[in-house]
């Protein structure tokens, strides 16, 4: 039996070609339709299944960008922003790889993260979806009603003139400090890609929607586990700074591991995304740019995720924790040592 989602691919396939002719557009360089699968994959991270379904949805939001008279083909303005964002070369090479000028690929760039942007990122929000989510997470430690783990890693860039010093973070390089929730299985359920370098995380958070809705009890007994940069409250566990008993012990063991998938998350991020790793320099982009750069990129990820593909993950250098700022909260304390005792003693 042929895998359903080949002969989706197939499908939309043979309706491109047909959009293809009837445009009479400008035959580009890249194609995909005559790379092999793995060369597919070795270049633009993703499926050739899953770049055509990308296609059929975002084709009719790519309008004419032009090379001399011909208009440039929705699928090579796809591929090329694939594989700047994968590859993070600099944009006169993928251009040229491309067969367009570097004029024209910039505004292709804008056009595809433009409609890439405007996807969604899903936190889970109906009842099903959480106690999915829940039960996810418990397979990892055994850690009980987790609904996401929380952390922030930072995106280099070159910071406006004007406001160099709120982009300079504690290691004394420019960035955006971009706030990142994931479930279970590393897929990315919540962003805020807004603040800079300087900004700290447990400010981001504060200031998010998902903290009102969080504080408000919308996502009922869920929780959300955070390092000890955040404040530690009934519905965000942090670890126990000083454990000294053996429920303590067990509890922030299983804390670490669970949390773990959002650091390991970033590591598989910045691997698929090369643009996001700051070894290749920081991102000649406005600050807005790179915040919409990053949301894209995490679409992205969760589309290769949702296709079956892994991916090793990097290295990721990030900030060690950082030390919260405020004072501890009774109900917190509270929840946090109920389930201590009765979940880890």
């Amino acid at each position: 039996h042929i895998d359903p989602r080949y002969e989706k691919a197939a499908d939309i396939r043979h309706r491109h070609n047909q959009r293809e002719r009837r445009q009479r557009i400008f035959c580009a360089l890249i194609n995909i339709f005559g790379m092999t699968e793995e060369k597919i994959i070795e270049t633009y991270h993703l499926p050739s299944n899953a770049i055509l379904e990308l296609l059929d949805k975002l084709g009719d939001n790519l309008g004419p960008v032009t090379r001399r008279s011909h208009a440039i083909p929705a699928m090579t303005k796809l591929l090329a922003t694939l594989h700047f964002l994968a590859s993070g070369s600099f944009q006169r090479a993928v251009a040229i790889c491309a067969g367009i000028s570097q004029s024209s690929f910039c505004s292709v760039v804008s056009q595809v993260l433009n409609a890439m942007s405007c996807r969604h990122i899903q936190f889970p929000c109906t009842r099903d979806a959480l106690n999915a989510t829940k039960h996810g997470f418990y397979a990892v430690a055994g850690f009980p009603k987790v609904i996401g783990a929380i952390d922030c890693t930072h995106v280099q860039l070159f910071p406006p003139s004007d406001r160099e010093h709120v982009y300079r973070n504690r290691k004394h390089t420019h960035s955006l400090n971009v706030q990142v929730v994931c479930d279970s299985h590393g897929v990315i359920t919540n962003i805020v890609a807004k603040y800079p370098g300087s900004a700290h995380d447990s400010f981001i958070l504060r200031n998010s929607v998902l903290f009102s809705k969080l504080r408000d009890g919308e996502y009922g007994d869920g929780l959300i586990l955070g390092d000890s940069a955040y404040p530690l409250r009934p519905y965000l566990l942090t670890p126990v700074l000083n454990p000294t008993t053996p429920g303590e012990h067990r509890y922030n063991a299983a804390h670490i591991r669970t949390r773990n998938t959002v650091e390991g998350t970033f590591g598989v991020l910045k691997s698929r995304f090369r643009c996001l790793d700051c070894t290749g320099g920081a991102l000649l982009y406005s600050p807005e740019n790179v915040a919409q750069i990053m949301v894209v990129c995490c679409v992205l990820h969760n589309i290769a995720k949702r296709h079956g593909m892994e991916h090793d993950a990097m290295d990721v250098e990030e900030n060690e924790d950082l030390p919260h700022m405020g004072q501890p909260n009774a109900a917190g304390m509270h929840a946090r040592t109920s389930l201590i005792e009765n979940h880890f003693s």
